[in-house]
């Protein structure tokens, strides 16, 4: 550890002591945030000594399941695998492993959370993870609850310098990566053969020619491929001839990855996945 690494972590411990011991008052200035800490899409980043990487994604999935007050009907058997699919795509498609798996479930714990519970465990156990030492989470078992609610957070760890972001190249193909399906207008299955799964981005990190991996959610395919774009101050050029799939509404949770190679990796791409692959432009 150098001396401005050992002035760096002094000044950030006093700030954060501060912070616990309640010196900072309501109208006070909060301390700024760490340098080492930044946004990146749907991501957060963290820095840390050792050159290493925690990356922490997201997401939620609300009135989609079992209950009265459900808008949309499905099994939890089902909405598990949805719910943890979409963080865990995402802390994967960043070259990081997956240290932990955290559940906070909006429904008691019988019988709809452990509904939830043992669907994410099978999946992770599918994936090649022990659930036991990363899932963890919480139930509301307090008050009655109609509504399905759940938010999951992955936590992931990465050395710097296998960080999959921001590694798009000028030329590179844009490909679509399984078929993008919304769930409400298009519906779909966990089970279906043609989208995107946790175990499609495994296949895909293994793969050297692959650039950068970007889930796609409720955003939609171009959006998402304009943003793969912008992160290397680069614009998306779409192909002269689009395939027929549902490129600008949501792709539902994940059900499609984009994936940034060379030209002439697309068939190695194509050839490493067990879903359906779509060239859909470049970045130039």
């Amino acid at each position: 550890m150098d001396s401005k690494e050992q002035i760096w972590l002094l000044e950030e411990y006093e700030r954060l002591r501060a912070v616990a011991l309640g010196v900072w008052q309501a109208g006070q200035d909060l301390p700024s945030t760490p340098p080492n800490i930044r946004r990146l899409r749907d991501l957060t980043l963290v820095s840390l000594l050792g050159g290493l990487q925690l990356v922490v994604a997201c997401d939620s999935n609300a009135s989609i399941g079992e209950k009265p007050n459900d808008g949309l009907s499905k099994p939890y058997s089902e909405v598990g695998i949805s719910a943890l699919k979409v963080p865990m795509m995402e802390v994967l498609a960043t070259g990081a492993v997956p240290l932990l798996v955290i559940n906070a479930l909006c429904m008691e714990m019988e019988p709809s959370g452990r509904k939830f519970i043992d669907t994410m465990s099978r999946e992770l156990i599918r994936c090649g993870f022990d659930p036991n030492l990363m899932l963890t989470g919480s139930t509301e078992d307090n008050v009655p609850t109609m509504q399905s609610g759940i938010g999951i957070t992955v936590i992931g760890l990465v050395a710097e310098e296998k960080l999959r972001i921001g590694q798009t190249q000028v030329g590179d193909v844009i490909l679509c990566v399984g078929n993008p399906k919304g769930g409400v207008k298009i519906p779909y299955a966990e089970s279906d053969t043609d989208i995107a799964s946790i175990s499609t981005v495994q296949s895909l990190d293994n793969i050297s020619s692959v650039h950068e991996i970007l889930p796609v959610g409720s955003k939609g395919i171009v959006y998402e491929a304009h943003e793969l774009a912008r992160t290397v101050g680069r614009n998306f050029r779409p192909a002269d001839e689009l395939p027929s799939i549902n490129l600008y509404e949501s792709a539902g949770a994940s059900t499609a990855v984009l994936v940034s190679s060379p030209a002439t990796e697309v068939v190695s791409v194509a050839n490493s996945v067990s879903v359906p692959v779509f060239e859909i432009g470049t970045i130039e």
